[in-house]
């Protein structure tokens, strides 16, 4: 019975009508929505990492991430962090060249129409974190099943989750991109630069999303860096080095406009794509993996929190 029921409420539209609000439920009382955001951080903190965030002298950079979470609130986050909105932002401080073309944007799941749309696209929501559809060709999507899923999504709130407060009250909206390929036709590797006092410290390279995720992390001389900054699955790590990386030949440009968009935060991670020789503009996070993503080793922890001076006052 309970996988019949989970089958209905995942493929059918009236078994996600009736049973989301179980669903809801379930998920609030498993990320504890009733405790306060520091409350809850510093549960998930403890739980990640062994030992409590230290809230009155924070050294780590995941400490510091947590503490910038209720400490900080610059209006100016709520747009960058917003995946729609940010287009203005990066138009009006680097160029409208840096931006992936847009096709359309939709406030509500049911709007979507494959018919309106090219061959191959890509769906995402604004305020959240990975919830993106890639669909290389259209005619092998199934359309109703894309519509249910973004209504989950829209319906979902990255910051009771995660209690990131550029997301709280963000108004969801759902954004159709162009789909970038590479040269063999593959998603291209996605350049997360990150940048401290506005000036990038390192540079991780995910490769091979759709296949055997792995991360690398770089200096600014295209180094191959000594630690790992992953999710874990016990003591796993979810994504560890892969194969070395070319050091892209438009470099130099992806750090001065991932150093023009960081310029105002303390911390900010710019991430890019590279494609065809030409650099584009994906996102822009305030708190990397939550605050919650394990160094090994570990007192690469320490390094990176050095690096970053939290606003006071």
């Amino acid at each position: 019975m309970r996988a019949w029921l989970k089958k209905q409420y995942l493929e059918t539209d009236w078994g996600r009508g009736l049973f989301s609000p179980c669903v809801r439920a379930r998920d609030w009382l498993r990320r504890g929505g009733w405790r306060s955001d520091r409350a809850q951080i510093a549960r998930t903190f403890a739980q990640t990492f062994g030992t409590p965030l230290d809230w009155a002298q924070p050294r780590t950079l995941n400490e510091k991430l947590n503490w910038m979470k209720l400490h900080v609130r610059d209006p100016r986050q709520k747009i960058a962090a917003d995946k729609y909105a940010v287009r203005e932002l990066v138009a009006a401080k680097a160029g409208e060249k840096y931006l992936i073309p847009l096709i359309r944007t939709y406030a509500r799941a049911e709007e979507i129409r494959f018919a309106d749309l090219p061959a191959a696209f890509v769906l995402k929501v604004n305020h959240g974190s990975g919830q993106n559809w890639i669909v290389r060709d259209q005619s092998r999507e199934d359309e109703r099943k894309v519509v249910r899923q973004f209504r989950e999504w829209l319906a979902a709130s990255h910051y009771a989750t995660s209690r990131e407060w550029p997301y709280k009250g963000m108004k969801p909206l759902i954004v159709a991109e162009q789909l970038l390929l590479d040269e063999n036709g593959r998603i291209p590797s996605d350049y997360k630069l990150h940048c401290f006092g506005g000036k990038v410290a390192t540079i991780q390279v995910d490769l091979d999303r759709e296949t055997a995720h792995r991360r690398n992390f770089y200096d600014l001389d295209w180094n191959l860096q000594p630690f790992i900054w992953t999710e874990w699955a016990g003591d796993r790590p979810a994504w560890p080095n892969g194969p070395a990386v070319p050091r892209p030949a438009a470099l130099p440009e992806m750090v001065r406009l991932a150093e023009t968009l960081a310029a105002d935060f303390p911390y900010a991670r710019i991430d890019l794509f590279c494609c065809g020789g030409t650099v584009y503009f994906g996102e822009i996070t305030f708190y990397h993996g939550g605050g919650f993503e394990r160094f090994d080793p570990p007192e690469f922890d320490r390094v990176f929190g050095e690096k970053l001076a939290l606003p006071r006052g």
